[in-house]
């Protein structure tokens, strides 16, 4: 078990000193990945190997996820942040030891993902049940925002520097950084105190096997219409999701005749749209009814921010519109789990989030693939001339290159704003803070001597 003489911190000061090192180290990680896919490109010269290295580590960390939650719940949670930190570590110091002696290839990188994917799957049922036993009830919903503005800051800041540095210390340095980062992250579970949920009849109920346990996750999701509701619902979003955000780049290239430096201003505008989310929800927690946060969050997001974009023929307009949109997601998300955290038995946490990450990331990626076939088999190729569906359209969105993945972005708006007022019709979602009934109070943690 990790330990550390003396006091330690607790609370909220101890998530302060959490957030800091994570913040850090994913900093330093988005610049690593940067880096090496500036170097994939340069050695490959193939967007498919692009794609491959990203799914290599997302893939084993969607399908993991539910079974990591179960380990979450089954052991001391510091312990595995600690092991997740410490299986990225390993896999960076391997793709500096590639680069270091001459030896990488793209196959590396595979490996490399895949090894980080895997012990990646527990980073984020374990991050967001410990938030639960660490602060207040009050507090979860800046702490949460806190959490997604190391996704947001990190995506603006890290290519930034990265691009800078790579010329100066090489991809090498870049792994270098990032490996003491993982060890600055280390470092700070070692001065906190994380409690332990307090044992609780919904977090017993499945005790036994491994499987078990898994399966209990489940059905205490399946037993709860409300959870069941809500879990369809974001399913969904993630669906429309998909046909919003992974347009972006080639809305702009195919729009701007591939200019790059105004994709670079509309990603950092989105970039900038997370990080104003972020703060925003630091500074307030919400409307009473966090719920209708949420309604209201995916109706702007649909209507006003994917509407722009989609619309849109300018980089002025594609950059309101995806800050906009990232405005809206970081408040959505940040909404939504804080209602989780408050309504899921803490030593239930683990396995539930793992579950809802299964199923929210599988089905932004069944958006991203339904979009990308939209786009390229049927709304581009209509969209080329005024005759036909762009004869309909085309007062929206125009004709010519761009035109049809403006229309999927247009769609993907209008869905998204569809699931914004489902939660208003949908009795499960719209009540489901008085229907569920809250899982944690003020003196829910524990405190375990031997952590």
């Amino acid at each position: 078990m990790i330990n550390a003489k003396g006091p330690r911190l607790q609370g909220m000061q101890a998530f302060y000193v959490m957030w800091s090192g994570q913040f850090v180290s994913i900093f330093a990680s988005q610049m690593t990945s940067f880096a090496i896919t500036l170097w994939a490109w340069d050695f490959s010269q193939s967007a498919t190997t692009l794609v491959l290295v990203g799914l290599a580590s997302f893939l084993p960390r969607m399908v993991l996820s539910p079974f990591a939650g179960t380990l979450v719940d089954r052991w001391n949670r510091k312990l595995v942040m600690a092991l997740s930190d410490a299986g990225a570590a390993l896999a960076t110091a391997f793709l500096l030891t590639m680069f270091f002696t001459g030896q990488a290839q793209i196959w590396h990188l595979y490996l490399a993902g895949f090894f980080v994917g895997g012990f990646g799957a527990f980073q984020y049922p374990a991050t967001t049940s410990v938030i639960t036993t660490m602060v207040a009830k009050d507090q979860l919903s800046r702490a949460n925002s806190l959490q997604s503005l190391i996704s947001s800051a990190s995506g603006i800041g890290a290519p930034l520097l990265a691009g800078g540095l790579i010329a100066w210390i090489g991809i090498s340095g870049i792994l270098v950084i990032d490996l003491v980062t993982f060890f600055l992250a280390l470092a700070t579970l070692l001065i906190i105190h994380i409690p332990q949920p307090v044992k609780t009849p919904d977090g017993e109920g499945g005790q036994g096997t491994f499987w078990l346990e898994t399966l209990h996750g489940l059905r205490y999701i399946l037993d709860r219409s409300s959870l069941v509701a809500i879990f369809l619902l974001f399913m969904t979003s993630n669906i429309s999701a998909g046909f919003i955000s992974p347009m972006i780049n080639p809305l702009v290239l195919s729009r701007s005749g591939n200019d790059a430096a105004v994709l670079g201003l509309v990603r950092s505008a989105g970039s900038a749209g997370f990080l104003a989310g972020g703060l925003l929800m630091s500074a307030w927690k919400g409307p009473r009814r966090r719920i209708y946060g949420v309604a209201v969050g995916f109706i702007v997001e649909g209507l006003l921010g994917a509407a722009i974009l989609g619309l849109g023929r300018s980089a002025p307009a594609w950059m309101v519109g995806f800050l906009v949109t990232g405005l809206s997601i970081t408040i959505v998300n940040t909404l939504y789990i804080t209602i989780l955290q408050a309504k899921i038995a803490p030593d239930l946490q683990g396995r539930v989030f793992g579950i809802e990450y299964l199923a929210t990331a599988a089905s932004f990626l069944i958006g991203q693939l339904m979009a990308g076939l939209a786009a390229d088999r049927w709304f581009e190729p209509a969209m080329q001339s005024s005759n036909g569906l762009a004869g309909f359209f085309d007062v929206l969105v125009g004709t010519g290159p761009g035109a049809g993945v403006g229309l999927v972005v247009l769609i993907g708006g209008l869905l998204t704003a569809a699931v914004g007022v489902s939660c208003f019709i949908i009795r499960p979602i719209r009540e489901i803070e008085t229907l569920l009934s809250n899982s944690r109070s003020e003196n829910m943690s524990a405190s375990i001597p031997n952590e």
